[in-house]
């Protein structure tokens, strides 16, 4: 009889950026179900790091041009969104960027610190055509999930008046695709094989992506049982309410303000509901969104 304990995890391939994984044997259509949704998730919900935005020394608009500098400002910008970064230890950063005379500035050129790892350190950003040409400036580099729109950056980022928002893609996946294969279990065949195949630009390997992916989906089905059955503060044990809120992860706004208002604590988090917090001054909607997904993973919610 086939039993959860029954189903096995196969590396069928890893080369570069690509990886290719099988689960089998699953139930018949489990293979299809799984397949779907972690697909959709592995495309849709894995973090990673992305410029938001660009500032260039002398530059007010995304429509001008650098004197000394073949590339205008938005051939700049589409150069700079090609990035593939991941920071450790931090969730947002500043690289800084000065070439002077002619030459080209390159990925591998950007002044960061030790907790940036820049991945494709050869690609190009600006060619400066004169000996008297100047290019200086910073890129914003920021962690995330999907994919935003330079409105949306905007609403999440308090940018000088100077700094350019960018279109930001978070998602270190570029490529999914799975197949669903029948496969033999003791003396049936009603079985199937899920295989998994996942293209990464580098900056996480496929193995990591696809552990995101599947742990996304145990935070949701855990957070749904937990509100089938009800769970209240009460029933969550002390150490989870004594948990900082620092370990939380939330976005740098969300926690500045809630440890302005001496909420330190996810249990004093949860005394407040949604709008409680929307109540506290310069707690908006992207922040309560970071709140609510936080406490999500742990299977919790704020006060109805």
């Amino acid at each position: 009889m086939w039993h959860l304990e029954d189903i096995k995890f196969e590396t069928l391939k890893e080369v570069d950026n690509y990886g290719e994984y099988k689960f089998s044997p699953l139930e018949k259509g489990y293979g299809l179900t799984l397949g779907t949704a972690i697909r959709r998730i592995l495309l849709s919900s894995i973090t990673g790091a992305a410029p938001v935005a660009l500032y260039i020394d002398g530059v007010v608009h995304e429509f001008s041009t650098i004197e000394g500098v073949v590339e205008d400002v938005e051939e700049i910008i589409l150069n700079v969104k090609r990035l593939v970064l991941s920071l450790t230890a931090i969730d947002k950063t500043v690289l800084r960027f000065e070439k002077v005379g002619v030459g080209e500035l390159k990925a591998g050129d950007l002044i960061h610190t030790s907790e940036v790892t820049i991945h494709n350190p050869d690609l190009h950003i600006a060619t400066i055509s004169s000996s008297r040409g100047r290019l200086s400036g910073e890129i914003y580099i920021r962690q995330g999930r999907g994919y935003l729109l330079e409105e949306e950056v905007e609403k999440i980022e308090d940018l000088p008046q100077t700094v350019i928002a960018i279109d930001a893609n978070f998602s270190p996946v570029e490529k999914v695709t799975f197949k669903v294969e029948p496969t033999r279990f003791e003396e049936s065949v009603d079985f199937d094989s899920l295989v998994l195949g996942i293209q990464t630009k580098g900056n996480k390997t496929t193995k990591q992506c696809l552990f995101e992916a599947i742990r996304v989906l145990i935070d949701y089905s855990k957070t749904f049982v937990s509100l089938i059955n009800g769970k209240t503060t009460d029933s969550i044990p002390e150490e989870i309410k004594n948990m900082k809120i620092e370990n939380l992860n939330l976005p740098e706004r969300a926690f500045n303000v809630l440890s302005k208002n001496g909420i330190d604590t996810v249990g004093k988090l949860l005394s407040y509901s949604a709008s409680d917090l929307l109540n506290l001054d310069k707690f908006g909607q992207a922040s309560l969104k970071g709140v609510v997904e936080a406490l999500n993973k742990l299977g919790l919610k704020l006060k109805e």
